[in-house]
């Protein structure tokens, strides 16, 4: 995915205005989404049948939450990178996906998913984890979505706002994806998944990374 990266503007999907409208989103959107959808999983849960305590709901809440880690960095890695040429379409899709926010990766109201896709997103999980959990699925799934999202509050303030001291290396490692090596630095809200795939970029002296107030990091 090499893209020539501009800092402002905005990439432009679809040609039709009622379709562009839904790839984008705002933080709050986000969050009101984010926290509707949780709800909606764990108010399913119990229309599907569970009969779990207050506390095992929470612990099957922080199951999700935790495993979102893992997905981030699969999905990441294998399906917004996926190749231009794996099938016919596969170039559009990617820059559906990902592409556009490699090439206007300071874009605001692309760094975070919009509702609809969101919840379309959720349904397949929802679905998935049901199946190989039963009712205590949908408690996953919740706290899959509320992982999700704490991840993208993340990638928000990556690409907005300078790095706090004791996340700098945390926000130098997404750079690195953006700017020297789109084929490592998959993890956005964690390095751990880099580090265990072996995917962690190289860190030398002097190479710029451009944040996203444009000022230079070496």
């Amino acid at each position: 995915m090499k893209k020539e990266i501009k800092t402002q503007g905005q990439g432009k999907i679809f040609d039709n205005p009622f379709l562009e409208f839904f790839t984008k989103s705002s933080l709050l959107e986000s969050t009101l989404s984010s926290f509707g959808i949780s709800a909606l999983c764990i108010w399913l849960g119990f229309r599907l049948g569970a009969e779990h305590s207050n506390l095992q709901v929470f612990y099957w809440f922080l199951g999700g939450v935790a495993s979102w880690s893992f997905f981030e960095y699969i999905l990441h890695r294998y399906l917004f990178h996926i190749a231009e040429n794996a099938f016919k379409g596969s170039k559009r899709l990617q820059y559906i996906l990902h592409g556009v926010h490699h090439e206007y990766p300071n874009d605001a109201q692309r760094t975070l998913l919009p509702s609809l896709p969101k919840f379309l997103i959720t349904i397949p999980f929802f679905v998935l984890f049901f199946l190989l959990l039963g009712p205590a699925g949908a408690f996953f799934t919740s706290g899959f979505m509320m992982g999700y999202y704490f991840y993208s509050l993340i990638h928000y303030g990556i690409h907005q706002f300078k790095a706090p001291r004791f996340l700098k290396p945390l926000w130098e490692h997404h750079h690195r994806h953006h700017h020297l090596h789109d084929d490592k630095a998959y993890g956005v809200s964690s390095t751990l998944w880099d580090r265990i795939f072996n995917t962690m970029p190289p860190a030398k002296k002097g190479q710029k990374i451009v944040e996203a107030s444009g000022d230079g990091e070496s």
